[in-house]
C-alpha cells in the first residue's frame, strides 16, 4: 500500500513539475540538427523546457497550441508573433545586424535582372508572409522556393532547380566550404539582426536570462553570436 502511495507521488510530482515548467522555444536557420542543438541547451538550462525545432511550420503550430515563455529567434519570425517582446540581442564581432547575399554558380546575379528568375529561401514565416517579406527585398518579382533547412539550400544550386539562393554572409562562407561548385555572392538589399530572445510575459524572466547567460562557446557559435545585449525598451 505505501509503496503504491509511493509511486503515485513520484508521477505527481514529474506531473507538476513538468506542467508548470518555464518553456523556451528555439527557431533558427542553422547547419546543426534541432535535436542536437536541443540537448545541447538543455544541459546548461535544466530548470527549463526546452524545444527546437528545424521547420518553421512545426514552430508556428507548436507556437500556437501551447506558447512558451521566452524565444530564441530572428527578428522578422519573433515579429510576427505579436506577443512576444524582445529583451536580449545576439551580437559577434561587435555587429547585431547581418548583410544577406544572392548566392549563384558560376556569374553573380544583378538584382535589377533577375525577374522572374527562381530563387531558393529558408521558409521562416510560411508561405504569403515570406513571399511579402522577399517582395521587400528584390526590386523586381522574383519566383521562391521555400525549403525548410539550410542544408537543403545546396542542392538547389547543385541540380539547377534554382538560379540562386538567399543567404546570410556567414552561411555563404558554409555553403563555399561544403561545396565544389563556383559559388559567387552578390550583396542584396536585406539586412537582418542576428537571434533575439523575446519574451511572452514576465513571469520567466529571470530564468531564462540566467539560462542565456550560461550558454558556452559551442552553443553561441551554433547560434551565430559571441556576446549578448539588453535591449533598451
Amino acid at each position: 500500500m505505501h509503496s503504491k502511495q509511493a509511486i503515485f507521488s513520484i508521477f505527481t510530482f514529474i506531473f507538476s513539475f513538468s506542467v508548470q515548467a518555464e518553456s523556451l522555444f528555439v527557431f533558427l536557420p542553422t547547419e546543426v540538427r534541432a535535436k542536437v542543438m536541443q540537448q545541447q541547451i538543455s544541459q546548461v538550462c535544466p530548470e527549463l523546457e526546452v524545444r527546437v525545432f528545424g521547420r518553421g511550420k512545426d514552430f508556428r503550430r507548436q507556437i500556437k497550441n501551447s506558447p512558451p515563455n521566452g524565444v530564441l529567434s530572428l527578428m522578422p519570425i519573433i515579429e510576427r508573433l505579436g506577443t512576444f517582446d524582445m529583451v536580449l540581442q545576439g551580437s559577434k564581432n561587435g555587429q547585431t545586424q547581418e548583410n544577406y547575399v544572392i548566392v549563384s554558380v558560376g556569374q553573380p546575379l544583378n538584382v535589377q535582372d533577375m525577374a522572374q528568375k527562381k530563387i531558393g529561401v529558408v521558409d521562416l514565416l510560411g508561405r504569403k508572409p515570406m513571399g511579402e517579406f522577399i517582395a521587400k527585398v528584390f526590386p523586381v518579382a522574383v519566383k521562391l522556393k521555400r525549403v525548410t533547412k539550410t542544408e537543403d539550400l545546396l542542392p538547389l544550386l547543385t541540380f539547377g532547380s534554382v538560379e540562386a539562393v538567399l543567404v546570410s554572409e556567414s552561411h555563404f562562407l558554409q555553403l563555399k566550404a561544403k561545396s565544389n561548385l563556383k559559388l559567387v555572392a552578390s550583396r542584396s538589399n536585406l539586412s537582418m539582426s542576428l537571434v533575439n530572445l523575446a519574451l511572452n510575459g514576465i513571469n520567466a524572466k529571470e530564468k531564462l536570462l540566467r539560462c542565456i547567460s550560461r550558454f558556452d562557446d559551442e552553443i553561441n557559435s551554433t547560434l551565430g553570436v559571441d556576446k549578448w545585449l539588453a535591449m533598451s525598451k
